[in-house]
């Protein structure tokens, strides 16, 4: 006798997946940080997972107890399946271990605090003292976590090779950008008579490069190029001051922070180019993909990038322009071609947009992270 087809369906069909609840735990000084905002709209976006989320708003000390509260309430009232802990949360990392025990912990490494004290000497003499002590705390941490995240195989390498995890321990996902503000077609046009203008922002650091960019604005006093320099602290702002200064440089502008969404909707667009980098070819430098770059090739925008030896995509003069870090010659050349061959630039934002969307966007955050997420907590199920 055979069975009724309705049956017979429900014989074949496969269990449905048990919904996973999934909590994103964040501490950081910067709540809005791009690395956090992309990772929580691709979890959002991942079938089968419910998120929840315990993360602080204010940006001082404060926001430990803030967070440390919502996290308890959580977990009350939810009871994740699996938690993931933010960029950057090494401070917070223990006691969220010890509250969340039982239950897998991701966490978000992306760059190496101790490696940024040492390898890029970031707080000067202070910072070398301290990086050994915090070396210590994060093979702690890392060895511990059930998931490292980062953001390039470039990272994966150096936290194999420094810190002897497992390979299969570390997941490489890209930090992201916001998305869905001005599209490409929409993006104001400079006239050929205006002042060529070029856009760096972000926080000077060593990996960034900005003595390199300084030094290729002393060799463009000739052209009719602009550079616009947003971000950092009084120290950085009178360090760029100075190399200006002494390299005879007037035509840029600086000017501190501005929000994120000016940055996305007024400042990118307005560029003719954007200065995505690294160039500084520090250690750092040479494992990251910097976020001003996901940005503007987010926005469709033209970007200068520095080389890393990463297989993304990139090809010169046709999604990007691509020069090797550390090297002002090159970059010369570089802005050099996009002033003489400007109308070109739409068409390369448009392919690099193109390429941020098949291997840097949200969406592909959300391809890599949401198996990785489903296989962590299948194997922390059954003991394997």
């Amino acid at each position: 006798m055979s069975l009724p087809d309705s049956m017979a369906s429900r014989r074949d069909a496969k269990p449905a997946q048990k919904r996973l609840t999934v909590a994103y735990v964040l501490a950081y000084r910067a709540p809005d940080f791009i690395r956090s905002r992309s990772l929580l709209i691709a979890l959002e976006a991942c079938d089968g997972i419910k998120l929840t989320v315990a993360r602080n708003h204010s940006t001082g000390m404060a926001r430990y107890f803030e967070t440390w509260r919502a996290l308890r309430q959580l977990r009350k009232s939810f009871a994740p399946d699996l938690y993931v802990l933010g960029f950057r949360g090494h401070e917070m990392y223990w006691p969220v271990r010890w509250l969340t025990r039982g239950k897998p912990l991701v966490f978000d490494a992306l760059m190496s605090p101790s490696a940024s004290l040492h390898e890029e000497n970031k707080t000067g003499f202070i910072g070398q003292m301290i990086a050994p002590l915090l070396r210590w705390l994060e093979i702690g941490i890392l060895h511990d976590a059930d998931l490292v995240l980062t953001d390039t195989e470039q990272h994966i390498d150096f936290y194999v090779d420094r810190y002897e995890l497992p390979r299969k321990k570390l997941l490489a996902v890209p930090v992201g950008a916001l998305e869905g503000a001005t599209t490409p077609d929409q993006q104001d046009q400079h006239s050929v008579q205006n002042a060529f203008s070029v856009l760096f922002y972000g926080s000077m650091l060593p990996l960034h490069g900005v003595d390199v960019i300084v030094a290729a604005a002393a060799q463009l006093r000739d052209l009719p190029i602009r550079f616009d320099f947003i971000g950092g602290g009084a120290k950085q702002a009178r360090r760029l001051r100075q190399l200006c200064e002494r390299l005879g440089v007037t035509r840029y502008t600086h000017r501190a922070w501005v929000p994120l969404h000016e940055l996305v909707d007024t400042e990118i667009p307005r560029a003719d180019l954007c200065l995505g980098g690294p160039f500084g070819g520090t250690p750092q430098g040479r494992r990251v993909i910097t976020s001003k770059t996901s940005q503007a090739l987010a926005l469709g925008k033209a970007t200068v990038i520095g080389a890393i030896d990463e297989d993304i995509g990139w090809i010169d003069k046709d999604n990007c322009l691509l020069v090797p870090q550390a090297d002002p010659d090159a970059l010369v050349a570089a802005l050099r071609w996009a002033f003489a061959e400007r109308n070109a630039l739409s068409r390369i934002g448009a392919r690099g947009h193109t390429l941020y969307q098949q291997k840097l966007s949200v969406h592909a955050i959300a391809q890599r992270l949401c198996p990785a997420l489903r296989e962590l907590h299948d194997r922390w199920r059954t003991g394997r």
